[in-house]
């Protein structure tokens, strides 16, 4: 396995420059390039200097995150580009195409009010129909989706079980997974990631890492997230699930922890990478 950088480590104190010279220094493999942070960097450089860069160095991109799907997106034929979204989601997929990413990171439908109350079985036919699009538009870039599970409550896509329904009915070679250690761990602070062995292998395209603090159900949320090797979380079982799958591609450490954005850069990308390292290092994935 790889490792790989999740600019939302260090989201608040730190710019796509400063992460590409940072994890190139720490040793890190790819590096997944933030939507904001990426819109920053077009302010002042261009795509073909974030190409040049990646043409260049040993650090590679991988997934562009992240686009976030909402119920009733995409109902006509053309899509409609003054959809947020949808925005993104053409930024991603013209960036990437551009410096060799190939991945676009996809998030199901969130629930504003804090808790999906709707029905499951719809809102998992709703995320068919909206990525069997977007698998469309994404062919013509090379690109590939990674759709993402998320455990919170607010969340119609909150199991593993839920995330394969809706790959295999996509059934699309471009659309697979991102398996999130802690995405999976906040549906009921679930620590058993067998169910990974029963998805298709080779859709899994990507894995992010890390663990967690230990609280209440009531107060779990995306802050509460931790580097490997503390917390939790059993990433030790994740990745050696993971391992057991034959998956050997990237492992990407993505944290939102306040603490963390109160660092420097150059703390947050060497602890980084230092704990990834040491997570792989320790269930021999290297």
């Amino acid at each position: 396995m790889k490792t790989s950088y999740n600019e939302a480590c260090a989201r608040d104190c730190s710019t796509l420059e400063k992460d590409l010279a940072l994890c190139e220094k720490a040793g890190f493999d790819y590096i997944e390039i933030r939507l904001d942070l990426l819109r920053g960097w077009l302010k002042e450089h261009t795509v073909e200097q974030l190409k040049e860069f990646f043409e260049t160095h040993r650090l590679k991109p991988h997934a562009i995150n992240a686009v976030y799907l909402h119920q009733g997106m995409l109902p006509d034929e053309t899509p409609d580009w003054d959809d947020p979204a949808m925005q993104d989601f053409k930024l991603a997929c013209e960036v990437g195409s551009a410096i060799g990413s190939g991945y676009v990171i996809i998030v199901p439908p969130l629930d504003p009010s804090g808790v999906f109350t709707g029905d499951v079985a719809a809102a998992e036919q709703e995320c068919i129909r909206i990525l069997k699009k977007l698998s469309a538009l994404a062919r013509p870039y090379g690109m590939k989706l990674c759709f993402e599970l998320v455990g919170l409550r607010k969340s119609c896509v909150r199991s593993i079980e839920a995330a394969d329904r809706i790959v295999r009915a996509v059934d699309e070679d471009n659309a697979g997974f991102v398996f999130d250690s802690y995405n999976i761990h906040l549906n009921g602070h679930c620590n058993d990631f067998s169910a990974i062995k029963n998805v298709q292998p080779e859709k899994i395209f990507a894995v992010h890492l890390m663990s967690a603090d230990d609280v209440p159900e009531s107060e779990m949320g995306q802050d509460k997230r931790c580097f490997a090797g503390t917390g939790v979380v059993d990433t030790d079982s994740f990745l050696q699930t993971l391992k057991c799958c034959g998956y050997d591609g990237m492992v990407s450490v993505e944290t939102f922890r306040p603490e963390y954005w109160a660092k420097t850069p150059e703390w947050v990308i060497e602890n980084a990478y230092r704990t990834t390292y040491a997570a792989l290092e320790k269930n021999q994935c290297l």
